[in-house]
């Protein structure tokens, strides 16, 4: 898996759990200015810890500024 095929990925992650148009996200969104909700929070969780057999804490996911960083941390968990 490349970094860029994560990063669609985790858009469309995004785009489900937060209920936006994945067209308008980036690497470089803002996922605490897509939400807080604890609910789509754990959507979007649940569906990396899926995927990509990564566990997220949830406490921990207020902690990745962007959904690029969120894609850096998949990509060191799943070595």
């Amino acid at each position: 898996m490349t970094r860029e095929e994560l990063v669609a990925n985790l858009i469309e992650f995004a785009a489900l759990a937060f209920k936006v148009d994945a067209s308008t996200l980036s690497e470089d969104t803002n996922l605490n200015e897509l939400g807080t909700s604890s609910v789509q929070r754990v959507a979007m969780s649940a569906s990396i810890e899926n995927e990509y057999d990564v566990m997220i804490p949830v406490a921990r996911f207020g902690n990745f500024e962007t959904i690029g960083k969120l894609a850096d941390f998949v990509l060191e968990e799943a070595e």
